[in-house]
């Protein structure tokens, strides 16, 4: 419990700081990588995701997850309305998707 309220933390402050964060998982994700660890921009993406329990990342779902439930609890930080009305879209596609399997 205490490595996700370290996680929201983290990512809050990302969220607050780099707008395109808000926007897109995979800038937060960087962004928090290089947090965690210094040169982490520098590291090949494989080695990143293949060893990131061992390099003291969290993991990408959890960031994504946590990123929804600050988004929810503070609408200041969230993305901008083309990036709510595709991931609304989005989410409703896969639902749709999700009922017919």
């Amino acid at each position: 419990m205490d490595n996700l309220k370290t996680v929201e933390g983290k990512v809050k402050a990302v969220l607050q700081k780099n707008e395109d964060a808000r926007n897109d998982d995979m800038v937060l994700y960087l962004a928090l990588c290089n947090l965690y660890l210094k040169n982490a921009g520098t590291m090949p993406l494989a080695e990143i995701m293949t060893r990131h329990k061992e390099l003291g990342l969290p993991s990408f779902e959890s960031v994504g997850r946590t990123r929804r439930k600050l988004q929810e609890k503070y609408p200041e930080l969230l993305g901008s309305t083309r990036v709510r009305r595709l991931r609304t879209a989005g989410e409703k596609a896969y639902r749709k998707y999700a009922k017919e399997s």
